[in-house]
């Protein structure tokens, strides 16, 4: 009887535990502005997209990041504006942040200016207003929205790997459910989209989640060379194969060989964003040191 009792109050510590760990959405709907550009704000744009391309370290970062927030004080409903704050809570996160707390607070900052940024397309927001989640009003989204979903993808597959205890990624395995439905849809609206970016963020979904939820490390596999292939003129799929695919099949020559060609290229080269491809430059390099 008293073995039996600590069995129960354990497991009630431990469902506690994991129900504390669930990642919930919550709406941020209320913080949703009209898509109305002054001369004020489209002035306010292009000197925050000039200060995007100087990106080179947290504090030009900081610099970009105000710069877009001063943008949506002018037009709340500013699409690029939205788009390019989540890309760079994203990097943030991933790049200039070290503890775990704070990676989740850029990544969740990050996916709720993605949902603004959906809240902008009228028929995605009626139906979000009406209760539905974004994941089920995704057919709504069209080839314009295709950023926003994306970098919802992005910064929902790193709070998974950065930010998340096994307990809580056993937990929230959904919310990687959700991102196919995302990336699904991108396919269907922007196929050509990403240069493979949206080929490598299904094989992060396919080969976490188990087989009866949708896994599948066959297509993970397929993803991952459709991957290379779409990007040849992009450093992010060799980088991501490198840092990431190689070392869950534990390839580590390949994975070195990816790293050290992604870490001798020429940045200015290729078309990845220039404060991304700095970093995918830089994270190679810090990487191979492990290698040594």
């Amino acid at each position: 009887m008293l073995r039996t009792y600590f069995y129960y109050l354990g497991a009630v510590f431990i469902l506690a535990a994991l129900t504390g760990c669930s990642l919930k959405w919550k709406p941020a709907w209320q913080e949703a502005g009209s898509d109305m550009p002054t001369q004020t704000s489209r002035a306010s744009l292009a000197l925050a997209e000039e200060q995007y391309d100087r990106i080179s370290d947290k504090q030009s970062l900081q610099i970009a990041i105000k710069s877009y927030e001063k943008v949506l004080g002018h037009n709340p409903g500013d699409y690029q504006a939205l788009v390019k704050l989540s890309s760079q809570y994203i990097l943030m996160g991933t790049a200039y942040t070290r503890s775990r707390s704070e990676k989740s607070s850029h990544f969740r900052r990050a996916m709720e200016y993605t949902e603004l940024a959906m809240y902008t397309n009228p028929d995605f927001r009626q139906h979000v207003d009406a209760g539905a989640t974004p994941w089920q009003s995704a057919e709504l989204l069209t080839q314009r929205e295709k950023e926003a979903m994306f970098f919802w993808v992005t910064a929902m597959q790193y709070e998974f790997k950065e930010s998340m205890s096994l307990p809580a990624k056993v937990i929230n395995i959904r919310w990687l459910q959700r991102c196919l439905v995302f990336l699904d849809r991108i396919e269907i609206v922007a196929p050509e989209f990403g240069g493979g970016a949206v080929e490598f963020a299904k094989v992060i979904c396919y080969y976490a989640l188990p087989k009866n939820k949708g896994g599948s490390k066959k297509l993970g596999d397929i993803y991952m060379d459709k991957a290379v292939k779409k990007g040849e003129r992009r450093l992010l799929p060799r980088w991501a194969r490198g840092k990431y695919y190689h070392v869950i099949n534990n390839n580590k020559d390949n994975a070195r060989q990816d790293l050290e060609w992604v870490a001798s290229r020429n940045i200015d080269e290729f078309e990845d964003s220039q404060p991304w491809k700095i970093h995918f430059h830089e994270n190679a390099q810090e990487l191979l040191e492990k290698y040594q």
